[in-house]
């Protein structure tokens, strides 16, 4: 018997009653496209809730733009009439008219399916995207009368890889009153628990604080924070400062995406990148109060961002045994890394998931941000 939530729970079996007869039915637990679709769309239909239909459509359009799959009917290269293409754009004119998320969508030209077996991953969305897609499929699982604890703990594995703060802070921020309004209070009731369950130190995200090391007599225990000993501590590497910050000027160089209005929206600016090497390569005593939160565009997957964090790591370092200086490091200044400064399990666990793994879609041009002396 499986005893580990992540594969324990893979696949949860239940029981259905239709028309005096039993069937099975499966919950997957992963959260998937159609599954999603389907379950929006009761939702819009029976107005059970009020959720907009076309924030659903967006999300769930961009996730799957973003996990790089291939549309199922592509623009014609010629300009020749294509009457089944057509049929497609006509569709599509019909579906703008009616309140639900559609089966099918059209991106530059090519059509996608929506109504296609495809598992999400956090990796190719943003935060604000997969708030809405989880925030989904815990309702999809509770109306369904599934064990939510199951879902939420096998979730834990498949898009945060066992890391209880990063994924902790994540549920915390759902219960917020300006994030997913629509979740039921037996929702809310199970987050909390598992939160409380799981012994999550919140004090180190709620206001943009860090934890204060508490010092009482000496008969009480010393709380320090997991990486005192690296406080004011330079890390020492083949790179100037000058050539740090040129490499990591593409941040601001390189144009990603046009924003609605045709501009191009740097991913930090020039300023923000001084500001982080003001110091050089020095772990500082105190986190940034308010850090950096990173400007990634919607197709723009923050796996990029990984990528060059650990290619500068692999250039800059003499040991390549200090990866998680350099994860704590950024986690000082910016948002999307802070959760390394939870735990030691935290910085861990970041650090595994940041390597020389790049995305399809990386089309920086490395070579113009990397010192000469080194290609």
């Amino acid at each position: 018997m499986l005893t580990y939530p992540f594969l324990k729970w893979f696949i949860s079996i239940f029981v259905t009653k239709i028309n005096g007869m039993y069937y099975y039915q499966e919950i997957n637990y992963h959260i998937e496209l159609s599954a999603l679709k389907h379950f929006a769309n009761k939702l819009i239909e029976n107005k059970l809730v009020p959720i907009n239909a076309r924030h659903i459509f967006s999300v769930l359009k961009q996730a799957v733009i973003n996990s790089e799959i291939a549309p199922f009917l592509r623009k014609p290269i010629t300009q020749k009439n294509d009457g089944y293409y057509n049929k497609y754009i006509r569709l599509e004119e019909e579906n703008k008219s009616n309140n639900i998320v559609p089966d099918f969508f059209n991106h530059e030209g090519d059509f996608y399916d929506m109504d296609r077996n495809l598992n999400f991953s956090r990796a190719y969305v943003n935060d604000e995207q997969f708030q809405v897609l989880f925030a989904l499929k815990l309702m999809e699982v509770d109306y369904s009368k599934n064990n939510l604890k199951d879902f939420i703990d096998f979730q834990l594995y498949d898009n945060y890889n066992g890391n209880k703060e990063d994924y902790g802070y994540f549920l915390h921020r759902l219960l917020a009153k300006d994030s997913i309004p629509y979740l039921l209070p037996s929702i809310n009731d199970t987050i909390q628990q598992w939160i409380k369950v799981n012994k999550v130190n919140l004090g180190l995200y709620d206001n943009e604080k860090v934890v204060e090391i508490e010092i009482v007599d000496n008969a009480t225990k010393l709380f320090v924070d997991h990486w005192e000993m690296k406080k004011n501590q330079k890390i020492e590497g083949k790179m100037t400062i000058e050539e740090i910050i040129h490499f990591f000027s593409f941040l601001y160089k390189e144009e990603f995406e046009k924003t609605k209005n045709y501009e191009f929206k740097p991913i930090l600016t020039k300023e923000e990148v001084d500001m982080i090497f003001y110091n050089g390569l020095e772990i500082p005593a105190k986190p940034l109060g308010k850090k950096m939160k990173l400007c990634i565009p919607p197709r723009f997957p923050k796996k990029v961002i990984d990528y060059a964090i650990y290619k500068f790591f692999d250039l800059n370092s003499y040991s390549h045994r200090d990866k998680k200086d350099y994860v704590l490091f950024f986690a000082n200044y910016i948002e999307e890394y802070k959760s390394a400064l939870g735990s030691r399990k935290a910085l861990e666990s970041l650090a595994k998931n940041i390597t020389g793994e790049s995305s399809n879609k990386d089309d920086i041009r490395w070579e113009e941000y990397i010192p000469k002396k080194m290609l």
